[in-house]
């Protein structure tokens, strides 16, 4: 038998039993289409992330509290007066919180800053303004909303001087940001900003989250880095009592993280491609149950064992590779639809592909090997004989 009869042959015993084929083929369908969208929701939920990290440019560093490590407003003037390379060193604070606007309510994650924030180039305003420093002076209840936000309370109308209840008080709209995607973690869309000050007096705490440091070019931040690193190392005697990062650095986490995370989602999905392997075994072993006197036939006319373990090992094949090509198309359909589901971005990447088919073409292989040789290696007379 050559490879184009047994193809052939393949195909025809498939055609004839289409439901059963399909039924058969359905775990690889779903675990290629699994693998595809949970690496293009993987990709492009970093993506996102790395974007918004991006945005800051290569000139900012985070300043990062560990545990238990005091953090105060007074690590901003520690930072200007013992890094003279740093133009401009931002505080946040970043708390829980829900706004009000009339019956409506929304839960956002609040971050108390300064309007230097504006100034490292992380936000970008569709309506009004940031807070200024007169807002910050004068402890004025002042928000400018996250995208998402401003779509919950307010629709497609401009918020812009309008008053929203927030931690128990009553602020004023002054801006609102435009929107940059959705990300695993806090995304800047589903957040709120205010004055610094006014964040710390509701929420009874002059703790800081973290201080970024911008500056002017990358080899400042460079040197600010090792310098910062190193005073905080003397100060609490210990290199991880406060982290300093550059965006280099984090983004280098982030492929790390990525890379973990994407790959616990690929073989998630692989599960389902194994489950979808067994199924096609257990049917194959069924179809050699049902066709020995075929078997038995075939080897009464020449064939020999070879021409057996060839035929059931591609029926096997196309079984699998079939279900790997129905599973890419319902896994691109799905990388569409998946953002609208999860409210993530999701990326499509043609190596998830290359990995599902490879992974579909091992089942069918591995799964359909031993279903083949059991068929070879009946008996032609038993075969003949078989009254099943």
């Amino acid at each position: 038998m050559t490879w184009a009869d047994g193809l052939r042959t393949a195909w025809a015993g498939m055609w004839s039993s289409k439901l059963r084929a399909l039924l058969t083929m359905l775990g690889v369908i779903i675990g290629v289409a699994a693998v595809i969208t949970l690496v293009a929701i993987g990709n492009g939920a970093s993506n996102a992330v790395a974007s918004r990290i991006e945005t800051l440019g290569t000139n900012v560093l985070f300043v990062t509290p560990g545990p238990g490590t005091p953090f105060t407003s007074s690590e901003v003037s520690y930072i200007r007066s013992n890094t003279p390379m740093a133009q401009v060193v931002v505080p946040l604070l970043s708390s829980g919180g829900q706004l009000s606007l009339g019956t409506s309510t929304v839960a956002a994650p609040v971050v108390g800053t300064t309007p230097g924030y504006e100034r490292l180039g992380a936000i970008h305003l569709a309506a009004g303004q940031f807070f200024t420093p007169a807002d910050l002076a004068l402890n004025r209840s002042a928000v400018v909303l996250g995208a998402n936000v401003s779509q919950a309370l307010f629709g497609g109308s401009n918020p812009v001087g309008a008053h929203v209840s927030l931690l128990g008080q009553r602020f004023t709209v002054v801006g609102v940001l435009q929107p940059v995607g959705q990300g695993p973690g806090v995304s800047q869309d589903n957040s709120v900003f205010i004055p610094l000050p006014v964040a710390q007096f509701l929420l009874r705490t002059n703790a800081l989250s973290a201080v970024l440091v911008g500056a002017p070019s990358p080899a400042a931040a460079s040197l600010a880095q090792d310098l910062l690193a190193n005073l905080y190392a003397n100060r609490f005697g210990s290199t991880s009592a406060v982290s300093v990062a550059s965006e280099d650095q984090v983004l280098a986490t982030l492929s790390a993280t990525r890379a973990t995370f994407t790959n616990l989602l690929a073989g998630t999905a692989l599960i389902s491609l194994v489950v979808g392997g067994i199924g096609i075994m257990n049917i194959m072993l069924v179809s050699v149950t049902e066709r020995t006197r075929e078997i038995g036939v075939r080897r009464a006319v020449g064939a020999v064992p070879e021409d057996v373990v060839l035929q059931f090992l591609l029926e096997a094949m196309v079984l699998s590779l079939s279900g790997g090509a129905l599973g890419v198309g319902l896994g691109w359909v799905m990388v569409h639809f998946a953002p609208l589901v999860v409210k993530s971005p999701a990326a499509f990447s043609p190596d998830s592909v290359v990995l599902a088919f490879v992974f579909s073409t091992m089942v069918g292989l591995v799964f359909g090997l031993y279903p083949a040789v059991k068929a070879a290696r009946l008996d032609p007379i038993a075969a003949l004989r078989y009254g099943g």
